[in-house]
């Protein structure tokens, strides 16, 4: 559902005949499914209109203006208003919006993220490292994993607050339908503040689930509703940013899917991570000769620093995607029942 971009006047409207079309498919996403048909039904030149005497004209329609054009309509131009419901609550409509949003927010916000999630990736892949080097003998290395583990908490810190900069700039990316500004810097202190608190959660969730694979899908799933309720937290409170994720927790068909999605976005990126590497050496040995014995076994699978890289790297590649998923995610299921991203929406309408 689009707010009209013109208040007034007469707007020529796009006639299909019920009859013509072998089917109709549901909405997915943001474009409509309906406005890809066949050319003969896209091509049609005039018809005629009688109803009860009203207009009994020939319309001139553009030529296949609903094939080649996924923004014309009533107004004959993209939509200029703020963008409220796309697409019915499911996995695919969530996936295809939020290519749409990272796409408006990708320049500088998409930046933003990575820029404040690959100091903690790496020091968690270090800190990963580390204790598996030692073993059982990680008490007598209580100095160096405890500075490890410093650095890394003080990375997580700033990587919350990169994922809520992006959080918010894909929450008004998608409700106004055009790129945020400089407003997206301003996250409230409540809602980050409860983030921090939501994330280390799943953070803790994670580590202490890291060798069982249904504790890993629940903490990637509590991750991303922290993160798509975070602007939903009005007031400091544990039971209550708690309490919101129990509540869209509650579409777990939805955010089931939506976890196994990205893991298999998960392998793909830590291939295509592996095999850039590959790729790389290989020029350097086609084009440069030079000798590559040394890195041909840092860069390999044998290594398990560079198996813990890539795989920080693949997470990082695919992060703001996840993080406008549950956001798109949150929103859409708010419109279904509450209403309270409308409210959001028009409560900055009045402070602006």
């Amino acid at each position: 559902m689009l707010e009209s971009p013109h208040a007034a006047g007469v707007r020529g409207l796009h006639v299909v005949r019920e009859a013509a079309l072998p089917g109709v498919r549901d909405a997915v996403g943001r474009h409509l499914a309906l406005r890809e048909m066949s050319g003969r039904q896209a091509g049609i030149v005039e018809d005629r209109i009688a109803f009860r005497g009203l207009a009994v004209a020939a319309l001139l329609l553009t030529p296949s203006s609903l094939r080649q054009r996924a923004d014309d309509g009533v107004g004959r131009s993209a939509a200029l208003g703020s963008v409220l419901i796309h697409a019915p609550l499911s996995t695919t409509s969530v996936l295809d919006e939020s290519t749409d949003v990272v796409s408006m927010v990708a320049s500088p916000w998409a930046a933003v993220v990575i820029a404040t999630s690959i100091p903690y990736r790496f020091l968690q892949a270090v800190f990963i490292d580390r204790l598996i080097e030692v073993g059982g003998d990680a008490t007598h290395y209580g100095t160096l994993l405890g500075t490890t583990a410093n650095l890394a908490i003080a990375a997580f810190v700033l990587a919350l607050w990169g994922r809520a900069v992006f959080a918010r700039a894909c929450r008004l990316a998608a409700s106004r339908g055009t790129p945020p500004g400089g407003e997206a810097w301003r996250v409230s202190p409540v809602a980050l503040a409860s983030y921090i608190f939501t994330g280390t959660l799943a953070e803790l969730i994670f580590y202490a689930t890291f060798f069982s694979g249904i504790g890993t899908l629940v903490a990637a799933i509590v991750g991303g509703l922290a993160i798509g309720t975070m602007e939903l937290n009005e007031r400091a409170s544990v039971l209550g940013a708690m309490r919101l994720i129990g509540r869209y927790g509650r579409e777990l068909r939805i955010v089931t899917a939506l976890a196994f999605v990205f893991a298999c976005a998960m392998v793909v990126a830590l291939i295509n991570v592996m095999a850039t590497f590959s790729f790389g050496m290989w020029l350097a040995d086609v084009f440069l000769g030079a000798d590559l014995s040394r890195w041909s076994v840092l860069f390999s699978g044998h290594n398990r620093r560079f198996v813990l890289a890539t795989i920080a790297g693949a997470w990082i590649a695919i992060e703001p995607f996840w993080i406008a998923a549950n956001v798109v995610l949150v929103r859409k299921a708010g419109a279904a029942e509450t209403g309270e991203d409308l409210r959001a929406w028009f409560e900055e309408v009045r402070q602006s």
